[in-house]
């Protein structure tokens, strides 16, 4: 499956994830997301806290079965897999944990963490081929080999999300999903290990699903960025054209709110948003946004918007911009 002659790797089609919360109500945490990620890639995926970033990646890898929808990864449905046929795509496809203390093992050691997949998916591989594996790996994040027989908690938290990717690399993927990898860590650090993704990446050619809300870091890395809001994306843009011209009133603000390195430049432009933040278990009818959006119109509180292309890959949810984005923008 090809688009824009760019081969897709992940298609999500009105992928749903909804969760029971007590006896008669529903936390609609995805809601009727459809997004491309191609080969080779970083896609960043932003929002508030709670948006339903994590999970939307979760579900992408299988973690969380969709309540409806399709992820369709290299063009099969996830879905449809057998047994033996998602012990496959489990290798494919690895994700890089928030806490890189929790997502460790604290009883196994280092060298044992990193094993553990290589054992799992590569069985003809002799014990000694697997450490010098493990050695291997260890020295492609920027650790030692003498780091293998230690235990997460003597490691530093910089350290323990080396260990987090060289165990996602072990199983040699093609997907890794970073759900926020670098927001435990000291500023100093963050930009090394975002370095790293990105030589990795471009060794390996791997494909990202790069989940933070650190606006200034996802740029760096990301090729386009999708933005979500209560569970929804309203807008998708190649990274440069989504900070040069952000369409959506919510990404707007997202941006103006990040913050500028100069004492001298004045915070005048930052837009604060107002009003209440809906529930996600009693979504607003209409646009989710409207209850805090300044331009929002009577349709947007009735009339869910879908996205729609208003420039070259430049995709937004917003009733302003169904009529061309000239009118849409003098709207703003």
């Amino acid at each position: 499956m090809k688009d824009n002659k760019r081969e897709i790797l992940v298609e999500l089609k009105n992928l749903n994830k909804h969760f029971k919360v007590g006896k008669n109500k529903v936390l609609k945490a995805v809601e009727d997301v459809n997004l491309n990620i191609y080969k080779g890639e970083t896609l960043g995926l932003v929002g508030e806290s709670g948006c339903g970033k994590t999970t939307c990646g979760r579900t992408v890898i299988n973690l969380y079965k969709p309540t409806s929808g399709q992820v369709i990864y290299d063009g099969i449905d996830t879905k449809t897999l057998k047994s033996k046929e998602i012990r496959v795509f489990r290798k494919k496809v690895q994700m890089i944990f928030q806490d890189p203390y929790a997502s460790l093992d604290p009883k196994m050691t280092i060298g044992d963490i990193i094993a553990e997949g290589i054992r799992v998916h590569f069985k003809g591989m002799s014990e000694k081929q697997i450490q010098e594996r493990v050695t291997e790996l260890l020295k492609t994040v920027g650790l030692n080999a003498e780091h293998s027989a230690r235990f997460p908690r003597e490691l530093s938290g910089g350290q323990r999300q080396r260990i987090g990717i060289a165990r996602a690399l072990a199983i040699e993927p093609d997907f890794i999903v970073c759900d926020e990898p670098i927001s435990a860590l000291d500023v100093s650090i963050q930009a090394q290990v975002v370095n790293l993704l990105i030589d990795l990446q471009k060794k390996k050619g791997l494909t990202y699903l790069f989940i933070s809300h650190d606006l200034s870091m996802i740029k760096h890395i990301s090729d386009r960025i999708g933005v979500m809001y209560l569970g929804s994306l309203v807008e998708i843009s190649p990274s440069g054209s989504l900070y040069k011209k952000p369409l959506h009133p919510y990404t707007r603000a997202l941006i103006s709110a990040i913050p500028i390195p100069d004492p001298n430049v004045k915070s005048s432009d930052r837009i604060k948003l107002e009003g209440e933040i809906p529930s996600p278990i009693d979504a607003p009818e209409g646009c989710k946004f409207s209850t805090r959006c300044r331009y929002a119109l009577d349709r947007c509180r009735k009339d869910r918007p879908s996205l729609v292309e208003v420039e070259p890959e430049h995709f937004v949810a917003c009733h302003l911009f169904e009529n061309g984005i000239k009118k849409g923008m003098d709207l703003l």
